[in-house]
């Protein structure tokens, strides 16, 4: 792993992190609570909930609607004696129990002939207990208890929700009821009721919910008490663990949305008219063994409704209806329940990681797909299943804002952060290294720009110095823009071979080139590449000599040197300005070697270290000598590089090997025979330059021979 992508990693991990920790302290103080909740409202709507709607078959609402009102008056102060009919109805009818949404917090004057009905009542028995000879199903009857004022309600974890007063029904109600029950109802922040408190706490006195109250009577469970766990936290009543919120309020798992009178197919629940029951025209079987709730619903005016999960294009849902969903859901045991914090922290955690990690490792774009992917699969994942599960156990419902927030977040902050920091850098080390490094080159150090900093290393590496022989006197003869127009022509040809073969170039000096392979990345045919690279630049200058012949121009002839060895690559210079290149003998040989050419009346001429490399290719080459250039007393044999096998004349073999006959004669000092040797290569090859130079010192060598400790290298005495 480089520096850079070390840093990347860190950078990505903290964010991250960070990120996540920011997250969880969001998510254990309740921020977004109300988004979450409303983000869940479509867990309600539209699904096929068996056992919801077995218990909303077992629920009869008496609705007091605006029929009702019309021709009894508004609620509050109409003559009580009107209950009496309806609940003369309810026990002629075996219902299993009457729970009221309507307050009697006032004395009135009917209030002995309604409570000598429901003592009528409540000494019946069900159609079940009738059937069977005995009091199984025992009648209940809830009457409301109003926590007030709502503005005043204490809100503290791990506590019900308690109220400094309540509005308790008259004791001519209490002493009838089997229990009371609260008819409070919490709207969430954004107004929609979502749960419902199963217990409120008045002073000293915990009250039940309407619906708990009902459900336990209904179960034959009431005398069983509730247990509050703080941990869990929920509710122990009815023989079952009820799941809460730390309020300890329930979700609703809402059977259907809001229920209409005038439309019994759009009715959840079996819904009649208050007036229609007083009045005898409803048949008072549909009320065998029904758990019967008697409020407003469908009444104009009365603010007594609420918009809940379901509503929909429904609208408002009424109070007691609201009740009578959270009665079904208490005795389907079909509970709705928030993921648990630890949960919903590890997603949050394990969304951070992962986003971070695909922008770390994969482009903007693919890391955004991935992004999306990620919280598309989180979201239908979660849903299905919530789905699958709810029919059989009911289920916790997963957190639908925090871990997609996870998500968002740290791609934002993480894209951000390559965007703003690491791209405006590679744009720069683009702009700068663009110039000399060849796009293939570019792109692999763009991966790791640190590898430019301000420093050096050192590797075996292959460097290549190219000049154009007597540049200095054609230049004379050449009005300037024709002089510019030909050297940029040149050097652009030049330039090109070298990115061609994805060296760097290092520097232009007038008319030579200097150029090095083997850095910044890893290229272990670094000498095959250099040696390409000059074989090519020969074979474009030929070609540049037909077009410049037309011109007028002089034919150039050029030197390459190239050599390869231990070199120190890196920038160098000051903080503030500094140069990209590479240092050491080996650098300086290569550009010996080129100016050897000279000496030889070669063109390309390498070092025997690049050979060495090279051997296992197709290329061909002849020994040229051992020489000492100046600044090093150790000799260096080097070789005239000819070309490719597949590229020079089929006579270019046979020579090498006349050469190389000709050559070791010299080398044993066999002068003379080496000087005819040479002079037979010359008839064939008379303008060959390495071959007139030999030809000329085997003839001094002969005239005026060695001593006996001759080593037969050759000194430069200049560069």
């Amino acid at each position: 792993m480089t520096r850079r992508e070390r840093r990347r990693l860190i950078i990505t991990f903290g964010s991250s992190v960070g990120i996540a920790i920011l997250l969880t302290v969001a998510l254990w103080n309740g921020w977004l609570s109300t988004q979450q909740a409303a983000a869940t409202d479509h867990f309600f709507q539209g699904w096929t909930k068996g056992g919801m709607a077995d218990v909303a078959r077992n629920v009869v609402i008496v609705a007091i609607d605006d029929p009702t009102i019309d021709k009894l008056g508004r609620v509050g102060s109409w003559p009580r004696r009107h209950y009496v009919d309806v609940i003369d109805q309810l026990s002629a009818g075996f219902a299993r129990g009457i729970t009221f949404d309507i307050g009697f917090p006032d004395p009135n004057e009917d209030d002995p002939i309604v409570a000598a009905a429901l003592r009528r009542f409540l000494d019946g028995t069900t159609e079940q207990g009738q059937r069977s000879g005995g009091p199984i199903g025992r009648r209940s009857v809830i009457s409301p208890i109003v926590g007030t004022p709502n503005s005043a309600r204490a809100q503290k974890s791990g506590a019900p929700t308690g109220y400094p007063e309540s509005l308790p029904p008259v004791p001519t109600y209490v002493e009838v009821s089997t229990a009371l029950g609260h008819a409070n109802v919490i709207p969430d922040g954004d107004g929609v009721v979502r749960k419902t408190p199963l217990l409120i706490q008045i002073g000293d006195r915990q009250i039940p919910s309407l619906a708990l109250a009902s459900a336990a009577a209904y179960t034959n469970t009431a005398g069983r008490g509730y247990v509050l766990d703080v941990n869990a936290p929920g509710v122990a009543a009815m023989n079952r663990f009820i799941p809460t919120d730390s309020f300890f309020h329930m979700i609703v798992s809402y059977a259907g949305p809001p229920s209409r009178m005038a439309d019994p197919a759009r009715q959840t629940f079996k819904t009649v008219s208050f007036l229609d029951v007083k009045e005898g025209r409803v048949d008072p079987a549909i009320f065998r063994d029904k758990l019967v709730l008697v409020g407003v619903l469908d009444a104009t005016g009365f603010a007594d409704d609420y918009q809940v999960p379901t509503s929909s294009r429904e609208g408002k849902m009424a109070g007691v209806e609201i009740h009578a969903n959270a009665f079904a859901t208490l005795v389907s045991a079909q509970y709705f329940a928030e993921q648990q914090f630890p949960i919903t922290v590890a997603i949050v955690w394990l969304m951070c990681l992962l986003t971070g990690l695909m922008v770390y490792r994969l482009s903007i774009i693919v890391s955004a797909i991935g992004a999306a992917v990620l919280g598309l699969g989180y979201y239908f994942g979660s849903i299905y299943y919530a789905q699958y599960s709810f029919d059989q156990m009911g289920v916790a419902i997963p957190n639908l804002i925090y871990p997609p927030i996870a998500i968002l977040l740290t791609f934002v902050y993480v894209t951000i952060y390559r965007v703003v920091f690491e791209q405006a850098e590679a744009r720069a080390t683009r702009g700068a290294m663009g110039k000399y490094l060849s796009p293939s080159v570019l792109s692999e150090v763009m991966r790791d720009p640190d590898r430019l900093r301000l420093g050096g290393e050192k590797r075996i590496m292959t460097a290549l110095f190219t000049d154009i022989r007597g540049f200095t006197s054609i230049s004379e003869k050449l009005d300037p823009e024709t002089l510019v127009q030909i050297l940029n022509e040149y050097l652009t040809v030049m330039t090109d071979i070298v990115h061609k073969w994805q060296g760097v170039l290092d520097k232009y000096m007038g008319d030579a080139i200097m150029a090095w392979w083997g850095a910044p990345t890893d290229q272990p045919d670094h000498a095959y590449r250099a040696c390409m690279t000059a074989i090519e630049m020969r074979a474009a200058l030929h070609e540049l000599h037909v077009g410049w012949a037309a011109r007028d121009v002089p034919k150039l002839e050029m030197g390459v040197g190239v050599n390869t060895g231990p070199m120190v690559y890196g920038n160098t210079g000051s903080n503030e300005r500094f140069d990209f290149t590479v240092l050491g003998d080996a650098v300086n040989l290569a550009s010996r070697l080129e100016g050897a050419n000279k000496e030889y009346g070669s063109n390309i001429i390498i070092s025997g270290s690049t050979r060495e490399q090279v051997l296992d290719r197709d290329l061909l080459f002849r020994f040229l000598d051992f020489i000492e250039v100046k600044g090093k007393t150790e000799p260096v044999e080097i070789y005239e590089l000819i070309g490719t096998t597949s590229s020079v004349p089929a006579d270019v073999p046979e020579l090498i090997s006349a050469w190389e006959t000709a050559i070791a004669l010299y080398r044993t000092q066999e002068f003379s025979l080496a000087e005819d040797a040479f002079r037979r290569i010359a008839e064939i090859r008379p303008d060959d330059g390495p071959t007139a130079v030999y030809t000329t010192r085997c003839a001094d060598l002969r005239a005026n021979p060695p001593g006996a400790d001759w080593d037969g290298v050759f000194v430069m005495t200049h560069k």
